[in-house]
């Protein structure tokens, strides 16, 4: 069931104000960065993995408040899953943005995407932290 747009702009705000999964990451498996050519905004997504889970994962954002809350959103909806699962989540957000094919199960607060695909101008903040997890080696 779709929620309600205010309550989606509440999870945005909530999460932009308290954002999960930001910091320094110790031990980790992986890190990397995107820098956006058109907002000049940087996202550096730092993971550990075990045993095929992605046990953390930590973002450190330069940029709106909008791509803070999104990239705290995406480690509060992945942390835990196996990665088979985060390269799933990830691929089905993707269609959604570019195709406009929903996912058949939104996970979580990841429920917003719903609301942001209707401003075409905030996608690029919106996807800052996916594009940069989209460069991580899973190996």
């Amino acid at each position: 069931m779709k929620r309600d747009e205010s309550l989606l702009r509440e999870i945005l705000e909530e999460h932009a104000r308290n954002p999960y999964g930001s910091g320094i990451l110790e031990g980790l498996s992986d890190v990397v960065e995107w820098k956006s050519p058109k907002t000049g905004n940087l996202c550096r997504v730092q993971i550990r993995t075990e045993n095929n889970v992605l046990q953390n994962i930590l973002t450190q954002v330069e940029g709106s408040a909008l791509a803070k809350a999104c990239a705290s959103i995406m480690c509060s909806e992945l942390e835990g899953e196996t990665i088979e699962r985060v390269q799933s989540i990830q691929q089905d957000l993707q269609r959604w943005v570019e195709h406009r094919i929903s996912p058949n199960q939104w996970k979580g607060d990841l429920e917003v995407y719903q609301s942001l695909i209707q401003f075409p101008e905030r996608m690029d903040c919106a996807m800052l932290c996916w594009r940069s997890l989209g460069l991580v080696r899973f190996d």
